[in-house]
């Protein structure tokens, strides 16, 4: 009865639900179930089988997953071979015999069917347990698109939106997807450590600087990624928030005035560069010990560039330099590492027993001296073939004298690397003898390839200063001040900038009080020719005038 049903089966194409699938000839769509050999959950399969089985998804855009749970044929002459695709004229996973278990197999998304075809061939002796493998789909990632759809405040001409501090921006966004949205979150990536879940934000920033937003987005697909497939562009939306200018050498000509004096008061405001600090960090101590073909890294993180920002020239890495010390140049090769893997030689095996730096050469783990070896496109010599200096302990010895050098291997190993992330220094120690330490490294970049939307100057729109009473003449931004009364007298110089932004400055004057009398004077009278004294004595209000 069994082979009858085999023999049905094979005459037909048709969709399993959550049931076994036995080798056979056909195509069967199944997302659920196991796939036995043709002896089923017991086995064993049969002699002289020739078998073609299609299995496809039972879902359009699903892709089928064989995981093998079990595996044994005769070796050599039972064989299993598996197609990515829905006939045996599609790619070969892989041939698979004996106890060779082909592990979890899965359609490829470039395979349009979505389907695995498994081809078994057995011979006329003998025949094993078979196997067993779990049935499964997943639906692949879709693309998926962020974009932004507004803004408020709008982006300007080049691009950027333009805030003052403590001002309140609001993004809305949205995705393109390749198929279906539903289920999709949203989150926006301020670029200051602070996210806002939802499609459109609201928020500002306290500080002056420049920061990069971007949109992230995942969809409800959990069958490739259990948080969802995410977007993989970057909209990198580019926000300024402004500097606040400096009002030094704003002030007034006196600030004390006598009752009825005038001084005149300067208005200057110099606007405050944001400069992006685009200076990788430095590395710390990495100690070197004594290895055989041992591999030690140190690593500095750059993000200071665009995030898709790639090294485009080999000569936009400028430098690499290391200073360390180790006293036996025979064993070390060094090379840089970039962010994705890409790397190129610095130094490999050369100068025997040649110190890198003042190395102490006791056997002990004390740390000799360090000397800067620097790694640069422009040099012509390599390190390797540098002149040598008498450094170091225990004992002194010929030591590779500090200076920049060619490397290895050219910086053009390294175009195409993203120049954000983490760069690394990967010394191998090939011989047991010897040890050493990096003491710090670092790279220098072309200061050309900074964006230049993360440096900038606000521009002074207007100046001007408050309209006051006292105010007798402008002239520029001076002004002249006469007060009319005694006290307190403050001024302010108001300044916009081209992002929006008001800032002001209060300069303030003393005016004296009046000198006034008390009642009337006396009048004290002189005779032409006579001399004459007056006491005042007792009269400190009184006012004297000659006539």
């Amino acid at each position: 009865m069994k082979k009858a049903l085999l023999i049905l089966l094979t005459l037909f194409s048709f969709t399993a639900y959550a049931q076994d699938v036995l080798m056979q000839n056909g195509t069967v769509s199944a997302c659920s179930g196991v796939f036995y050999d043709s002896g089923g959950a017991g086995g064993p399969y049969q002699s002289n089988e020739d078998l073609v089985l299609t299995i496809c998804p039972d879902e359009a855009g699903s892709l089928v997953r064989l995981n093998f749970t079990a595996f044994s044929t005769q070796l050599g002459a039972d064989t299993m071979t598996i197609y990515n695709g829905d006939s045996v004229a599609s790619p070969v996973f892989g041939t698979f015999d004996g106890a060779n278990n082909p592990g979890i197999v899965t359609a490829t998304e470039n395979n349009g069917s979505g389907c695995l075809t498994i081809q078994f061939i057995s011979n006329a002796t003998g025949t094993i347990d078979g196997w067993a493998a779990d049935i499964s789909c997943f639906t692949p990632c879709q693309t998926v698109v962020s974009q932004l759809d507004s803004a408020t405040p709008a982006p300007n001409g080049d691009g950027y939106i333009r805030v003052c501090p403590n001002e309140e921006i609001t993004l809305s966004g949205s995705g393109v997807f390749e198929f279906d949205g539903t289920g999709a979150t949203y989150e926006w990536d301020l670029g200051d450590g602070n996210t806002i879940d939802g499609q459109t934000a609201t928020f500002s920033y306290t500080t002056p600087g420049v920061f990069i937003v971007n949109l992230n987005i995942r969809d409800g697909n959990t069958d490739s990624d259990p948080l969802g497939c995410a977007n993989t562009n970057l909209i990198n939306q580019v926000i300024q928030v402004a500097t606040e200018p400096s009002f030094s050498g704003t002030g007034a000509a006196e600030t004390a005035l006598c009752f009825g004096e005038t001084t005149t008061i300067d208005g200057v405001v110099t606007p405050t560069l944001f400069a992006n600090d685009c200076t990788p960090p430095v590395s710390g101590t990495t100690f070197l010990p004594d290895g055989s073909g041992a591999v030690y890294s140190t690593c500095i993180t750059v993000d200071c560039f665009e995030s898709d920002q790639l090294l485009t020239d080999p000569n936009q890495l400028i430098t690499v330099c290391v200073n360390m010390e180790h006293s036996y140049s025979g064993d070390l090769d060094i090379r840089i590492v970039s962010p994705n893997g890409q790397e190129a030689d610095l130094f490999t095996q050369a100068g025997f027993g040649t110190y890198f730096g003042g190395a102490n050469d006791d056997g002990s783990n004390t740390p000799g001296v360090g000397a800067d070896y620097c790694f640069s496109m422009s040099a012509s010599t390599l390190l390797q073939n540098a002149n040598t200096i008498i450094a170091g302990t225990n004992p002194p010895d010929d030591s590779y004298e500090p200076g920049t050098y060619l490397p290895i291997e050219s910086f053009n190993e390294l175009v195409g690397s993203p120049l954000n992330g983490q760069w690394c220094i990967e010394l191998v120690d090939n011989i047991t003898a010897d040890n050493g330490f990096i003491f710090s490294w670092t790279l220098e970049f072309d200061p050309n390839i900074q964006p230049p939307e993360l440096s900038f100057t606000p521009v002074t729109t207007s100046e001007s200063w408050d309209s006051d009473p006292s105010i007798t003449n402008t002239t520029g931004s001076t002004i002249t001040v006469a007060p009319l009364t005694a006290g307190t007298h403050c001024y302010t110089y108001r300044v916009t900038d081209d992002f929006g932004c008001e800032y002001t400055e209060e300069v303030c004057i003393e005016m004296a009080d009046d000198i006034t009398a008390d009642g009337s004077p006396a009048t004290l009278t002189v005779c032409d020719g006579e001399d004459a004294v007056f006491n005042l004595t007792g009269t400190p209000n009184a006012i004297i005038s000659y006539t």
